[in-house]
């Protein structure tokens, strides 16, 4: 039998799986009828075909379209647009600096008036590329990468990309993709800025590659740095068109605008990030989403609202993350209104995408609801993939409402933060997100494990920022009070725990992700912060000492009882062995992802630096202990009294004052023979300072305890603890067989309990 070659499938899985016919476009045909576009996927060796000659890329350039101009582009714009806008309110918004979305400034005035005195109505549309502009338009459009290239990019993103931070939603975003691409020419402002958006989310998805899905650093020929390259200066060309033509901009430039801050984050620029965001943050308010975003607009349906709520959701959060790392004042103030939040569940590519028009008769969706009535009901009971950046969005608003700015560190506000944060967040987590997670779900939802990872990591990395100013505010912590040192021993093995929780969970993450080399700058950030933590509490010698562990508990007036209290309730090894080695893991990731990542290398030599200084730190600290400290365990024993060295009646015995910190051992005073001269002699005990914790020095005696000769001396130390270990009884008997000789400690009965 003759082995023929085999034929590459160029069919999208759901098409080949049916066997229909697939116009081999993303999404393609079918997918779309289906309402299911984020289904729509190819094999992977479509991807890995060569580039195909120029001349022929010309022709199907030509092909395609001849083939856009076939379809009616009048009635597609129709969902996009509404009728013009107003051209001397657009000038007036623009020269005032009015929004034109509000309804309480001037303007709003300004447009009743016109409506009563002139009958226009109100409107929403985006205004037309001005004629001097639309062939530059079309210069840098033709610039663009192949469909192909594009579709495999806008492919990859939706299915290894979004979940991250889930700034687009993908049946949405899907829909009006495609709508792209059957437009003949453009010639709208808004549809300059979906070009962006293409460019922008391409670009992004670019720096995750190659991957453990697509190993390859080429697509269909062309290098991902090459394309990468391509889609920035376009997406800049044409961002800057799409400004000057139209200042108001719209959600889709929001959302291009946000992209361009998240790649920003990934190449290290954090100064880029900010400038970025805050410039997305401006677009959203000058249209109007941050304003009790579900007012009704001409023109905006009822998921095109959601979008703007989700979106502004996630500008929120990443407002509140920056200003708390750089230090510097939020865009957006703290609070979000009932408004602003997201309230449509949309699981599945089903429900709420398929009621707002996709080119399908009612009839066509009714048999389609029918189909799939018992998926939709499945998926309605399932974690949506926007839960985790709503939690996070409620996380950040938990911090913003209760975190006073600047200051000094108060230790009972952070304890009360800490324990309202137990009852008021973590109670109220989901099921499927709370520490202790129910994974039903996990087989169905592929992404939904690393979402739940990355806002646990998130949610330590955020009681880490709530302890770790005392490691600023108390350079002479052994000159507070002794409850107060307790109380910030507490809370620094706190702090060691919640960064130790956070490099666990990044280390869990990087290994669901495949362990390889990837900018993911979550990554990064969480462990090298984390890391710093760690070094700093580990070069403090009063951190961390040989006594016993004293972590009291924060609070019991917490609801849920599986996660009263994550950074006490469960007892954990906070040597400082256990953080240099957690460190040291930190340290060999960064220099891994370094391969790939600028703020990893840099972020690994910084660490290196560190970790050496600690290293030798801890060393220094362990020998001076080792020299001046028994080791824990030992019996101390009492030095040898010799009779030989009495010398006269008027002698006496005094023991040196002691003192100790807590959790040491009080070392036994010496006592020499020469110091007792006659049977009459009597002993005498110096006062004795202790500390919490400590144990008891010798007690007083009377010289009716000493009697004659043939008596002894009984004396005894005990130690009283507050904590739960063992208290160690020590008896030490010196019997006194004659003058000129005296039984040795070493003889003495020596008993622990």
């Amino acid at each position: 039998m003759s082995s023929g070659r085999k034929r590459v499938v160029s069919s999208c899985v759901p098409c080949y799986t049916r066997k229909q016919k697939c116009n081999r476009q993303y999404p393609c045909n079918n997918c779309a009828r289906r309402r299911c576009p984020e289904e729509c996927a190819y094999y992977p060796s479509t991807a890995s075909q060569t580039s195909k000659p120029p001349e022929r890329r010309r022709e199907e350039i030509g092909g395609e379209k001849e083939r856009r101009g076939s379809c009616s582009s009048l009635n597609l714009r129709k969902s996009w647009v509404a009728p013009a806008l107003s051209s001397s309110h657009s000038i007036l918004a623009e020269l005032f600096g009015y929004s034109e979305e509000s309804d309480g400034n001037t303007l709003a005035l300004v447009r009743k008036a016109s409506r009563f005195s002139l009958g226009l109505g109100a409107s929403d549309s985006s205004p037309t590329v001005p004629v001097e502009a639309a062939d530059e338009v079309h210069r840098h459009m033709e610039q663009m990468p192949d469909r192909p290239i594009l579709d495999f990019l806008i492919r990859y993103f939706v299915a290894e990309v979004n979940w991250m931070d889930h700034l687009v939603h993908p049946p949405w975003f899907l829909a009006r993709y495609q709508r792209w691409w059957a437009v003949e020419r453009v010639t709208l402002v808004m549809e300059v800025d979906f070009a962006v958006l293409i460019l922008r989310i391409c670009s992004y998805a670019s720096h995750f590659l190659p991957s453990p899905s697509y190993t390859l650093d080429k697509i269909r020929g062309v290098m991902l740095s090459e394309i990468r390259n391509t889609c920035d200066e376009v997406a800049e060309s044409l961002a800057a068109i799409s400004s000057a033509c139209d200042g108001r901009g719209s959600l889709i430039r929001v959302q291009h605008l946000a992209f361009l801050s998240l790649q920003c984050q990934m190449e290290g620029r954090r100064d880029a990030f900010w400038d970025a965001l805050s410039r997305a943050i401006r677009v959203a308010q000058g249209g109007g989403i941050h304003s009790g975003a579900a007012k009704a607009r001409p023109g905006v349906d009822g998921l095109e609202k959601e979008m703007e709520r989700r979106t502004f959701c996630n500008l929120y959060t990443w407002d509140s993350l920056l200003s708390r790392q750089l230090d510097r004042p939020a865009f957006l103030p703290a609070g979000l209104i009932p408004a602003n939040w997201p309230q449509m569940h949309l699981g599945g590519g089903g429900g709420a995408e398929a009621e707002n028009g996709d080119g399908e008769s009612g009839g066509d969706r009714d048999r389609g609801r029918g189909r799939d009535r018992d998926r939709a009901d499945l998926a309605a009971a399932a974690p949506e993939s926007f839960t985790e950046r709503l939690l996070q969005a409620r996380l950040a608003d938990f911090w913003r409402r209760i975190s006073t700015s600047g200051g000094e560190y108060d230790m009972m506000v952070a304890e009360e933060r800490y324990a309202r944060f137990c009852r008021e967040y973590l109670a109220e987590l989901p099921p499927a997100f709370a520490l202790q997670p129910a994974k039903a779900w996990d087989k169905r939802l592929p992404k939904l494990p690393l979402q739940r990872q990355l806002l646990h990591i998130t949610i330590y990395n955020s009681l880490c920022w709530n302890f770790r100013p005392l490691l600023l505010h108390f350079p002479y912590e052994q000159n507070l009070p002794a409850y107060k040192r307790m109380l910030l021993d507490s809370q620094k093995k706190a702090l060691v725990i919640a960064a130790l929780h956070v490099l666990e969970g990044v280390s869990q993450l990087h290994a669901m992700l495949g362990g390889c080399h990837t900018r993911f700058a979550g990554l990064v950030f969480s462990t090298f912060e984390a890391a710093v933590l760690l070094v700093c509490l580990c070069v403090d010698p009063l951190f961390l000492n040989d006594g016993p562990p004293q972590v009291p508990p924060l609070s019991t007036n917490i609801k849920n009882s599986q996660d009263p209290d994550p950074l006490r309730t469960v007892a954990r090894d906070v040597s400082r062995q256990k953080c240099i080695e957690a460190v040291q893991d930190a340290l060999d990731r960064l220099r891994m992802l370094a391969e790939v990542s600028n703020i990893a290398d840099v972020g690994a030599s910084t660490l290196a630096q560190l970790l050496s200084r600690a290293s030798t730190t801890t060393t220094t600290d362990e020998v001076s202990m080792s020299q001046n400290q028994p080791a824990a365990g030992d019996i101390v024993s009492c030095p040898s009294l010799d009779p030989s060295d009495s010398n006269s009646q008027d002698g006496s015995i005094s023991t040196s004052q002691t003192s100790a910190a807590v959790g040491e051992k009080t070392t036994w005073p010496s006592f020499h023979p020469s110091d007792l001269n006659s049977q009459d002699d009597f002993m005498m005990e110096s006062k004795t300072t202790t500390a919490m914790g400590e144990i008891t020095s010798w007690p007083s005696f009377d010289p009716s305890d000493v009697n004659s000769q043939d008596h002894f001396i009984s004396l005894s130390a005990t130690q009283e603890l507050n904590s739960n270990w063992a208290t160690p009884m020590i008896d030490l008997s010196c019997q006194m067989v004659s003058r000129d000789h005296w039984r040795t400690p070493t003889d003495s009965a020596v008993s622990l309990d």
